[in-house]
């Protein structure tokens, strides 16, 4: 859970510190408030990394508010990994970055050094930024984007919400190396052949060696150095050509390599095969759980309607009535659609984190804009549906909603201030 996060000349925030409690926070304010940015920190600060869907971060310079010359993140959260306070400062600077890492109250750090304090996050995490974020993020645009996709597309989108598309990824970066590989055989094959084409045209060692006997017996008998000299110089460089040609037949560019090349495709075929695999195994397990955790959900805000929310391996959504009767999601009309795949988006982190780790989940789910590209009816009940939340100990909600004001236990206001300054805040409870 995230306690406090304290930033100074972090994006548009000069000197701004947000206290975090339990239960559900909603952050309000209009489009470049400053509310992605409080996001962006939180990431960074863990992480050292920021994910955008829109644009990548050329430099951490970026992250400098203007006209300043350098930032300073300052987090406190709670590991999962012994349930202690931790706060972690990240000193932000043109081109790089430092930091140091506290156990609570104590003035000396247990770890500095941007790369240390990154190693020693993750374990107490239990888990790196990408399972972080399959299990707390549920990002802008990615319910709306289920409602409109069909039910593989929305299968193969939350596999990547699951955080299993870092599999499909490492996949093909394996598959790409493989390519790599048979081509390098390939080449050492046709240098091969090349080589065994040209020792074929060339005279054996015996054959140059009989040539030179010959040689020496024509100058004997004939005794014109003149006249030798020339066919010896010729002599020689073709016994220098049968040496370097056997030479590099015997390198071991042509046999060692060809032998680790060979075995390391061997060993990257059974990888690729294994990596293919972990996704639908660790789908299937997880897949009654999301079932489970979506269908509550749902019959929280929709159960005075429906009496149940069935989920096939496919992903296919049914609905049905309190009469026992199938109901189509298109005759659906008080936003049940969206409802629908809003269960299902947020069942996948309350799956992930009550069954897919090992550790202590890190019991926070963080919603940007959830009710981006719904328009009011169809997002009529994602306040109530926010306040359900309380299978995870920490709700963060980011949103312009002014509605979603009253699902929080506390609400961070945020009110641009125009070019420049630093917007103003205000904290209700």
């Amino acid at each position: 859970m995230i306690q406090k996060i304290a930033l100074k000349d972090f994006k548009v925030f000069h000197n701004q510190t947000f206290e975090l409690t339990p239960g559900t926070t909603s952050i309000v304010g209009p489009n470049g408030s400053g509310k992605t940015s409080i996001l962006e920190a939180i990431e960074f600060a863990l992480f050292r990394q920021i994910t955008r869907k829109e644009k990548t971060i050329k430099g951490v310079e970026e992250l400098i508010r203007h006209g300043r010359k350098k930032a300073t993140i300052e987090l406190e959260f709670v590991a999962p990994k012994n349930r202690r306070l931790y706060r972690v400062v990240r000193m932000i600077n043109p081109q790089r970055t430092s930091a140091d890492l506290y156990l609570e109250k104590r003035t000396e750090p247990i770890e500095s050094g941007a790369k240390r304090v990154d190693t020693e996050i993750i374990s107490l995490l239990g888990m790196d930024r990408h399972a972080f974020a399959a299990l707390t993020y549920v990002r802008q645009g990615e319910i709306d984007l289920l409602s409109r996709l069909s039910p593989k597309d929305r299968q193969e989108n939350l596999y990547d919400m699951m955080g299993l598309g870092v599999y499909s990824k490492t996949e093909s970066k394996v598959q790409k190396a493989l390519r790599e590989m048979k081509r390098e055989i390939e080449s050492i094959d046709e240098s091969r052949a090349r080589l065994t084409e040209i020792q074929d045209r060339l005279p054996t060692e015996n054959e140059v060696d009989n040539a030179f006997t010959s040689l020496d017996a024509l100058r004997a008998g004939v005794g014109n150095e003149d006249g030798i000299k020339p066919l010896e110089t010729l002599l020689m460089k073709v016994k220098e050509s049968v040496a370097k040609v056997q030479e590099e037949l015997a390198s071991s560019d042509l046999t060692d390599k060809k032998d680790e090349l060979e075995e390391d495709t061997n060993i990257a075929n059974h990888l690729k095969q294994l990596l293919s695999s972990i996704p639908g195994v660790a789908e299937e397990q997880l897949r009654p759980h999301i079932r489970h955790e979506a269908r509550a959900i749902f019959l929280r805000i929709f159960g005075d309607r429906y009496s149940d929310f069935v989920i096939d391996d496919g992903y296919d959504v049914a609905l049905y009535n309190l009469h026992g009767n199938r109901v189509s999601l298109r005759a659906a009309s008080g936003g049940e659609d969206v409802c629908v795949n809003f269960a299902l988006r947020v069942a996948v982190n309350t799956a992930l984190q009550k069954y897919s780790i090992a550790g202590s989940p890190p019991g926070v789910i963080i919603l940007d804009e959830p009710g981006a590209g719904l328009d009011a009816q169809r997002r009529r009940w994602l306040p109530e549906a926010v306040q359900g939340l309380d299978s995870v100990e920490q709700v963060i909600v980011v949103t312009h909603m002014e509605e979603l004001k009253e699902s929080a236990d506390r609400v961070i206001s945020l009110t641009p201030q125009g070019k420049g300054r630093q917007p103003l805040v205000d904290v209700s409870e």
